[in-house]
């Protein structure tokens, strides 16, 4: 009796079949998901590149989501600044307005004020009101503010600063010229002008805003010459003052910075006899001095220019005018004033920037040390004068 043990086409054939249902499967899987690569024996290396891909794709989508929510914050914060601009317009106007005393009623003049009210009144309701997703955009939560700076300093701005959440960033700056106002003096032989008698000594006067010629008769004391270019500071951007024994008539610039200049240009000396021009010492604003010196004769001029404070901050040159020092750069924006009795004293400023959640503040050492090489003293121009305090940041959307 014979018995069939294998069936050799039969089995050809079925696994024919199973190759083909497994990719007839595997067809219908790629049509069902419509993706070429469902598993990663489909294509290993392919399936890499597409989860890849897949992550960059989420990461865009999300970048995209943020900048359109940041838009939109910028939108809103946008509309109420032009409602505010608009109402600041209208409050200046009125201002000006009421500012005609003679042309104007008492009762219109009550008028502007009712409306000058409702105006400050409405600028505080949109600053309250304007927010997004609860958060107050106009109010001032959002902005940097400072506090505990020591007196030296008027105003310590921070106009950006980057701080990881949890991180610290030391601010350092070192002030090493002086902001100056500019200098001249008329140094005098008395404390009186005395011309020949029956002449008149005219000097020209002149600042960074203006000039003006002054006359002065014999036996004028330099208080009452001091006195009469005072009255006209406003105008020419120059002071006056009783110089040393009350021999000098000094003019100094109203401002600090190059961009201000003090001068004195002799008209007609009117035969005024031992008396020079001079300008003052660099670095030291009370010092006038007979180097350079120039006799008093008609048609000469004594000029002098002010000087912009200079210094670093962190290392990065900054930009001076005036008394304020301020540097911008990527990771930082800051600017510094310092008082006006100090603009001729070197100092350093230190603070420490701290981000805490919605906010970032550190506490600033006070130091001083003196660089001269003169014995340190009160008021000394090279002492390095403490500039202590704590700066506050909210953390912005």
């Amino acid at each position: 009796m014979s018995r069939i043990n294998t069936n050799v086409s039969a089995l050809i054939a079925r696994r024919n079949l199973s190759e083909n249902n497994n990719g007839l499967n595997t067809t219908l899987e790629r049509l069902s998901t419509g993706l070429r690569i469902n598993r990663g024996k489909d294509d290993p290396a392919g399936l890499i590149a597409s989860e890849n891909l897949r992550a960059e794709k989420s990461a865009l989508t999300a970048a995209i989501s943020n900048a359109e929510r940041a838009d939109q914050i910028v939108n809103i914060a946008e509309g109420g600044l032009q409602e505010l601009s608009t109402l600041l317009t209208d409050l200046r106007g009125l201002v000006t307005a009421t500012a005609n005393g003679a042309g104007l009623s008492t009762e219109e003049k009550n008028a502007n004020q009712l409306q000058i009210d409702s105006i400050l009144q409405t600028i505080d309701r949109l600053s309250e009101s304007t927010n997004f997703q609860g958060v107050k955009l106009l109010n001032g939560n959002l902005d940097f503010t400072t506090t505990g700076l020591a007196p030296a300093v008027t105003d310590f701005k921070v106009n950006a600063a980057k701080l990881s959440s949890t991180g610290s960033q030391t601010v350092q700056a070192a002030i090493t010229a002086s902001a100056q106002r500019a200098g001249v003096e008329l140094r005098l032989s008395a404390t009186t002008i005395n011309p020949a008698s029956g002449s008149l000594v005219r000097l020209e006067i002149a600042g960074a805003t203006g000039s003006r010629e002054f006359s002065f008769g014999r036996g004028t004391t330099v208080s009452a010459a001091a006195a009469a270019v005072n009255a006209f500071k406003e105008v020419l951007g120059v002071s006056a003052a009783v110089g040393i024994s009350g021999r000098g008539l000094v003019i100094k610039s109203t401002e600090f910075g190059s961009d201000q200049f003090a001068s004195i240009r002799v008209v007609d000396t009117g035969s005024l006899a031992g008396a020079t021009l001079r300008r003052q010492v660099t670095n030291d604003e009370d010092v006038f001095t007979s180097t350079g010196a120039i006799a008093v004769a008609n048609n000469v001029t004594q000029r002098d220019e002010g000087q912009n404070v200079a210094g670093s901050i962190n290392g990065l040159i900054a930009t001076g005018k005036g008394r304020t020092l301020s540097v911008a750069s990527d990771f930082l924006d800051v600017s510094i004033s310092l008082r006006t009795s100090d603009q001729r004293r070197t100092a350093d400023h230190h603070a420490d920037l701290r981000l805490h959640h919605h906010r970032w503040r550190g506490t600033v050492p006070a130091r001083v040390e003196c660089r001269s090489e003169r014995p340190c003293q009160p008021g000394h121009s090279e002492c390095v004068q403490p500039l202590a305090g704590q700066l506050v940041d909210r953390l912005p959307l």
